[in-house]
C-alpha cells in the first residue's frame, strides 16, 4: 500500500512539472545583428526581448504628434553624437556621450554597434526593441566605453519599426582611449645583477657583519 501511494505521489509531481513546462512562457532569443552594416536585414517584427544598456535613458527634447499617413514611411534623421556639454562630436575618449536623432513617428527602436576592423569583436546590440512613444527629437544616453573597448572607428546601425514599416539609419565615431597600458619593464639578462638584488645583498652583508661583531664583543666580555 505504501509503495502504491509513493508511486502515485511521484506520478502526480511529474504531471505537474510537465504541465508547468509546457504552459510556461517561452521567450525567443534575440537574433544577432548582421555581420555587415550594408546587409539588407531587419529584426523580427513584433518579437524579441527588449534591451537597454544599464544607466542609459531616453529624453525627448521636442515632441510633435502626427498620425501615420498612407504612403509615408517612418524615417530617422538628424543622427549625431554629442558630449555632456551638448557639442557635436565625431571623436571620443574615455568619457560619456549621447546619441541624438529625430523620428517622424512612434515605434520600436534598435541600435547595433560594429567595432573597428581587425578587433575580432562581433557586432552586438546596444538597444533592442525599445519603444519610443512619440515622434520628435530624442537624446539617448549616457553611453560609456567599456574597459576593453577597441580603439578606432565604431559604426552604429539604427532601425525603427512603426506601423508595419521599417526605417534605417547609420552613423559612426572614432574612439581613442586617453591612457594606454604601461609597457612591460625589461627583464634583466640571465646572470645579471639588478639594483634591487645588489641592495638586498648589501643589507644582508651589513646585518651579518653587525651580528658577528656583537658575538665577538660578547665573547671577549664574558671571557675576561
Amino acid at each position: 500500500m505504501n509503495a502504491t501511494k509513493t508511486f502515485c505521489g511521484l506520478l502526480l509531481i511529474g504531471l505537474v512539472l510537465t504541465l508547468a513546462f509546457f504552459t510556461a512562457p517561452v521567450y525567443a532569443q534575440n537574433p544577432p545583428p548582421p555581420d555587415e552594416t550594408n546587409e539588407s536585414w531587419y529584426p523580427p517584427e513584433e518579437s524579441g526581448e527588449p534591451i537597454m544598456q544599464p544607466g542609459v535613458e531616453s529624453k525627448s527634447s521636442s515632441i510633435y504628434y502626427q498620425r501615420p499617413q498612407p504612403g509615408v514611411p517612418p524615417f530617422i534623421n538628424g543622427i549625431q553624437f554629442i558630449d555632456e556639454a551638448g557639442r557635436n562630436r565625431t571623436e571620443f575618449g574615455d568619457e560619456p556621450f549621447y546619441l541624438v536623432l529625430q523620428t517622424n513617428s512612434a515605434g520600436y527602436f534598435y541600435v547595433a554597434e560594429y567595432y573597428t576592423a581587425g578587433s575580432g569583436r562581433p557586432p552586438e546590440w546596444l538597444i533592442y526593441r525599445y519603444y519610443l512613444d512619440h515622434a520628435g527629437s530624442w537624446t539617448l544616453g549616457p553611453f560609456y566605453p567599456e574597459p576593453s573597448e577597441p580603439a578606432g572607428e565604431h559604426v552604429w546601425k539604427l532601425w525603427l519599426y512603426s506601423s508595419g514599416r521599417w526605417a534605417k539609419g547609420i552613423t559612426s565615431f572614432s574612439y581613442q582611449p586617453y591612457y594606454r597600458p604601461a609597457s612591460t619593464p625589461p627583464i634583466p639578462e640571465s646572470g645579471g645583477w639588478g639594483s634591487v638584488q645588489v641592495l638586498i645583498i648589501a643589507v644582508l652583508a651589513g646585518l651579518l657583519g653587525i651580528t658577528v661583531g656583537m658575538l665577538i664583543a660578547n665573547k671577549h666580555r664574558y671571557g675576561n
